[in-house]
């Protein structure tokens, strides 16, 4: 094994496998290096050129030559705050222990010194079909859910927003690319918008299955769970058929009316529902699903009632014993975009009762969640929650100041848009927003 490889995959903290494996779209046509790459730092658009002609162009180039040259690069501060918050985890880290199998052929074979790479393959899936979305959450927009386009219209009274954004508007350029790599990927996130109610997860779904590769592929899904069916489809039909599967559901409550508001129109009995039908048909550790949950200004305060919910309601993963990922996923995203519902803009005195809040928190999970683990990874998952329980922490100590006069503004638009209520809702966080 090279120096050269054993540097940039485990001790730089620049390199990641992203721009050699992998891109991200949007509903808008824009590619970008990753899912959590700061967006406006794009790398080209689906609808102007090619993927072929995207893939090796000057942002491109210049973005692996950055890598190469543990040159930081600007659309990657999530993975560098995260990390320097303690995420021994960050998706670059992940990524770059996940292909080092495939770092000699696609990055020290197939690239030159200045970042041109002649091997284009997506041995990992990321593609947003479209902002096609049955909610509006709170913390989310138009650009990922076509939801939210009729509730800005409201707020700002205007009708310029165009609802639905498609990636497919030119099938040649997209869903033949994606078909053409069907062979190669060995990773498919599928995200949205909602993909369980987006007629091409159904379309590639279809395609891998008939080439028979649905049993070889790793699949991972965010969802919001508020339905498992697509006309006369029923999503489970097909993972059932999947060796390898995580699920991951996005619920930031368990309180009916607090769901509401944050996963605008979500109904807590339906997602329940359809985890206990997760539960029943997810068995081993390589067919799994989890909770996560956006951690933010409007949940932070009860991570303890949402966590023990699943616990005191026997809903806990069938996985939950033998694995970390439960440690891994409920802890994950910390919320930093739109920033003033970030726990870092939250006020000095909140900061104070929301560390307040996590260290109660921590010391019921040790009691109470660690002992429901297999001896043989009940230290490893200590190890991994203590290290997110510390993410948390130094995400309160960032600062993050906001213009509150002009978020309360936003709320109270928002709010007669949508017949909600803030204040109601979250009587508690008045002094966030006055």
């Amino acid at each position: 094994m090279s120096n050269k490889k054993i540097h940039n995959l485990t001790q730089s903290k620049v390199f990641c496998m992203a721009p050699w494996i992998h891109i991200h779209n949007l509903p808008s046509g824009d590619i970008m290096p990753c899912c959590i790459s700061k967006w406006g730092d794009n790398m080209g658009n689906l609808y102007d050129d090619s993927i072929e002609t995207i893939w090796n162009n000057d942002n491109y180039k210049t973005l692996r030559y950055n890598m190469l040259n543990d040159i930081p690069v600007n659309s990657c501060s999530r993975c560098y705050k995260e990390e320097e918050w303690g995420n021994k985890s960050s998706y670059r880290k992940n990524l770059n222990f996940n292909y080092s199998n495939v770092y000699n052929e696609l990055v020290e074979k197939a690239t030159d010194k200045n970042g041109f790479n002649n091997k284009m393959e997506f041995r990992r899936w990321d593609f947003r079909f479209s902002n096609l979305c049955n909610l509006a959450c709170t913390s989310c927009g138009t650009g990922c859910s076509s939801a939210w386009v009729e509730i800005e219209n409201k707020m700002y009274q205007t009708q310029n927003k165009i609802k639905f954004k498609t990636s497919k508007q030119d099938i040649s350029l997209f869903i033949n690319t994606i078909k053409s790599q069907a062979n190669i990927v060995d990773h498919v996130y599928f995200a949205g918008g909602e993909p369980l109610i987006q007629p091409e997860h159904y379309e590639i779904l279809n395609y891998i299955d008939n080439i028979g590769r649905l049993d070889k592929i790793n699949f991972t899904y965010s969802t919001n769970l508020t339905s498992l069916t697509y006309k006369s489809t029923n999503v489970i039909d097909y993972w059932n058929k999947i060796k390898n599967i995580k699920v991951l559901v996005s619920l930031d409550e368990i309180d009916t009316d607090r769901l509401y508001y944050i996963r605008y129109p979500a109904k807590l009995n339906n997602i329940i529902d359809n985890i206990r039908i997760l539960n029943k048909n997810f068995t081993g550790n390589s067919r799994k699903w989890m909770i996560t949950p956006t951690w933010s200004l409007m949940n932070m305060h009860r991570i303890k009632e949402i966590v023990s919910f699943f616990k005191d309601n026997n809903l806990l993963p069938n996985a939950f014993a033998n694995t970390i990922e439960w440690e891994e996923d409920l802890h994950n995203i910390i919320l930093m975009n739109p920033p003033h519902l970030s726990i870092s803009a939250a006020t000095p005195e909140w900061k104070i009762y929301l560390k307040t809040k996590l260290e109660e928190y921590a010391d019921w999970y040790l009691t109470e969640m660690i002992p429901l683990k297999n001896n043989k990874i009940k230290e490893k998952a200590t190890q991994v929650f203590l290290n997110n329980i510390k993410r948390f922490y130094n995400a309160l100590n960032e600062t993050v100041n906001i213009d509150s006069s002009r978020h309360k503004d936003w709320y109270s638009k928002l709010d007669n848009a949508r017949n909600t209520n803030f204040l109601e809702t979250f009587p508690e966080l008045l002094w966030n927003i006055a």
